[in-house]
């Protein structure tokens, strides 16, 4: 299939300049996904912002990681580009179970920390241009924006919303995803749909905006 790397269509938020930011992480997130899907992809290649050992990086200290128990909300927003015919419908959900939020937050960390670094080749099929991302907040207190490109080789990458701050990136592969056995499941509480809608979504017809509530996760 053609892959194509559009403009996004509209969905309302309630704030639209965090609106136009988080779209805009979006796209550069599922450009990622592209050139990732086009092939093959090698661990360890493009996937930090910095020259340090990525490998020997831990949870607590990549890109703003420490705040994961701060946490208590996170935005998500859906974006898909592939040729028609597969569509998947618009998707905004703001998750405020701290749980859940925290578990996803956690996810990610562990993967941008644990990049895989082995110089393996993995081919990338599958890439149908699908991508999530958002924010997590402590209260109304951003503490790190996200991507998530969620097919072919999947990647992620994590910003933190202090100036200047520089986004970390891994690919879902090897060490990365050994570190985050949970990311889809618990990418799936925060959506609050199952695995199949959130990850096969141009089969299925989901709702375009979902509030999951507040408070503590049972």
């Amino acid at each position: 299939m053609e892959l194509t790397i559009g403009r996004l269509r509209p969905i309302a938020m309630t704030h639209s300049r965090k609106a136009r930011n988080m779209r805009g992480l979006i796209t550069a997130g599922m450009l990622t996904a592209a050139l990732a899907g086009c092939g093959t992809y090698v661990a360890g290649a493009s996937q930090s912002s910095d020259s340090g050992s990525a490998g020997a990086a831990s949870s607590t200290t990549a890109t703003g990681c420490a705040s994961v128990n701060d946490a208590t909300k996170v935005t998500v927003i859906r974006a898909m580009h592939l040729v028609e015919p597969a569509r998947a419908a618009a998707l905004e959900v703001t998750q405020t179970k701290p749980a859940v939020v925290r578990a996803l937050f956690h996810d990610l960390c562990q993967v941008v920390s644990h990049k895989d670094t082995s110089g393996a080749v993995h081919s990338c099929p599958m890439d149908i241009g699908l991508s999530y991302g958002g924010a997590f907040y402590d209260g109304s207190r951003e503490l790190a924006s996200y991507t998530f490109a969620a097919s072919g080789c999947e990647v992620v990458t994590v910003t933190p919303a202090s100036k200047g701050a520089k986004p970390e990136s891994a690919i879902v592969m090897g060490s990365a995803a050994a570190a985050a056995p949970q990311l889809h499941s618990d990418m799936d509480k925060a959506v609050g749909l199952s695995d199949a809608e959130v990850f096969r979504p141009e089969n299925s017809a989901t709702p375009a905006a979902v509030n999951q509530g507040s408070g503590d996760s049972k």
